[in-house]
């Protein structure tokens, strides 16, 4: 379900749900939940994956809470690394001399409230040790693909659309850092 999403226009028919090089492009959008052509959130993903473990102590946050480390103490004992890898390139980004680039990003508090949402939850979705995160993700997957009715607004359907868009991202990010860690012998 999840990589399905993971196309490109000439690869899906979305009458039939199938593969084709007959694909609609301006159905792109709708089938990948506006990841493919939001380039706020490609942007977001990139970012997330290139911060997600900046200034990691190399150590499982359990260690750092277990021995009462300033970071622990700081985050109060919740996605100790992540939220602190978060933090730092946060500041970083908003220095004045990235002020340019912060206009590229977003234009609006709300694309501003939208990019540090969406880059929050993909670095905090790599905490794969974290039940409770594991479980609120799961519990928002199942609400965001449930089946319901098509008597929803446009409004209900952008918001779902973007939980979807998010959720679908968070776990393509939670895979790809799990699968980059070379075993340890």
């Amino acid at each position: 379900k999840l990589l399905s999403r993971v196309v490109t226009p000439d690869q899906v028919c979305y009458e039939s749900m199938s593969y084709t090089p007959k694909a609609a492009p301006d159905k792109l959008h709708d089938f990948t939940f506006g990841i493919t052509s939001n380039p706020m959130i490609h942007f977001a993903v990139i970012l997330s994956a290139l911060i997600h473990d900046v200034d990691h102590p190399g150590v499982p946050n359990a260690v750092l809470v277990k021995e009462g480390s300033d970071m622990a103490i700081t985050y109060k004992n919740k996605s100790v690394a992540e939220q602190n890898s978060v933090d730092l390139a946060w500041e970083l980004l908003m220095e004045p001399q990235y002020e340019d680039l912060r206009r590229c990003i977003y234009t609006t508090q709300e694309e501003l409230e939208s990019f540090r949402k969406l880059l929050v939850n993909a670095v905090l979705a790599t905490d794969v040790m974290d039940k409770e995160l594991g479980n609120l993700r799961k519990r928002r997957w199942d609400i965001a693909f449930r089946n319901i009715g098509s008597d929803i607004s446009r409004r209900e359907s952008l918001s779902m659309t973007n939980r979807k868009a998010t959720i679908v991202i968070e776990y393509l990010i939670q895979a790809s850092d799990v699968a980059h860690n070379p075993p340890i012998f």
